[in-house]
């Protein structure tokens, strides 16, 4: 069975997100519809949508009366989170600001084009996405897992490597994926402090404090200020194995770039893959 995308769309006409509703099973695609663009961004943050369709002048908040506004901060917030796009307005001719999105061809016109222009072009965008080419690991953020912030550092990481473009990789690849991993740690603490004590959830000194937490959670003793720690075995071999590549890698290869090939960037990329999806099932399981 084929991945089935979702999309969200945003406007404030309520025929118009009936007919997105109405289309969606015949092109294949989820959609989910606010009239608003504060119940747009809260529903994004907290879910995984592979695209969005924005209206130039909406809705703020359902209090609010249409206007540009609406587009500035939408706009500005998509871009940012890096999610596909595309704008569907009756206002294509007053908005100078589009002129870029229009020559990018992302902007479409209401009474000119279809509902089925829009889909054609943003499934288009989904599929050179790093989260359609890779969707088990992007599925650990949103919701109950890492916060979505924390997807833009893997969506760079992702994009870097697939241009071949490993200038200042340090602080494109080894660092990001770093702090994931460090997320990763952290986030099993709020889902359960009895897996991984709150006491070694503690990145001052980075590589020692993410080796704290293997070795914890690989049924270790942990010493930390006179202190010992220890708790049951809860990771596997492979990805015990999987968190020590990048531990092992990301904290030397930060300071010593020159010395790493294109092949071990991608071996810490696919180690952080592995553990993400292992961080999904240990949520999952707890819910």
């Amino acid at each position: 069975m084929s991945y089935i995308p979702t999309i969200v769309i945003d406007d404030d006409n309520e025929d118009i997100l009936d007919i997105f509703e109405l289309k969606s099973a015949k092109e294949n695609v989820n959609v989910v519809t606010f009239s608003s663009w504060d119940k747009t961004k809260e529903y994004l943050k907290n879910n995984i949508a592979d695209a969005v369709v924005l209206d130039a002048k909406g809705q703020l908040t359902a209090d609010d009366d249409v206007s540009e506004a609406h587009l500035f901060e939408s706009f500005t917030w998509v871009k940012a989170a890096k999610i596909p796009y595309a704008i569907y307005t009756a206002y294509t001719d007053e908005l100078s600001m589009l002129k870029q999105q229009i020559a990018e061809g992302r902007v479409f016109t209401k009474g000119r084009h279809k509902v089925e222009d829009v889909f054609n072009f943003l499934k288009q965008e989904i599929a050179q996405s790093p989260k359609m080419k890779y969707p088990e690991p992007f599925s650990c953020f949103g919701g109950d897992y890492i916060d979505n912030k924390y997807q833009e550092l893997l969506m760079n990481v992702v994009l870097v490597l697939q241009n071949s473009e490993i200038k200042n990789a340090e602080n494109f690849l080894f660092n990001p994926v770093r702090m994931i991993l460090e997320n990763v740690f952290r986030t099993i603490n709020e889902v359960d402090e009895k897996v991984l004590s709150y006491a070694l959830v503690n990145f001052e000194n980075q590589k020692i404090g993410l080796a704290n937490c293997s070795k914890y959670l690989n049924g270790m003793h942990v010493s930390i200020r006179g202190e010992s720690y220890s708790g049951r075995k809860v990771l596997g071999v492979y990805i015990s194995q999987q968190i020590q590549t990048i531990i092992g890698i990301c904290h030397p290869a930060s300071h010593e770039i020159q010395k790493y090939s294109s092949y071990t960037f991608k071996s810490v990329l696919w180690a952080i893959f592995d553990v993400l999806i292992w961080l999904k099932e240990f949520i999952d399981e707890r819910k």
